[in-house]
């Protein structure tokens, strides 16, 4: 099963995260659904925090969480 082995912050918005099979996601948050209103806490701010991973998910202490499954559903709809 795929996981997510680490993940860090780049230029401030975009995470970048590297899976077990050795692929690498460059994802920009400002394209996170502005319909969830849980991930507005990440809109305001000019530079994220580091985030921390569990290999399914990316998550901020106290703060919202972001699936894998969420990840690359985002990313096939936007290149469809």
């Amino acid at each position: 099963m795929l996981q997510i082995t680490r993940v860090d912050i780049v230029d401030g918005q975009t995470l970048d995260i590297e899976l077990s099979n050795g692929h690498l996601i460059l994802f920009d948050t400002r394209h996170l659904p502005k319909t969830n209103r849980s991930y507005d806490s990440l809109r305001n701010l000019e530079a994220l925090p580091r985030p921390n991973t569990d290999g399914a998910s990316i998550f901020w202490k106290e703060g919202p969480r972001i699936t894998l499954e969420e990840v690359l559903q985002w990313l096939s709809n936007n290149y469809k």
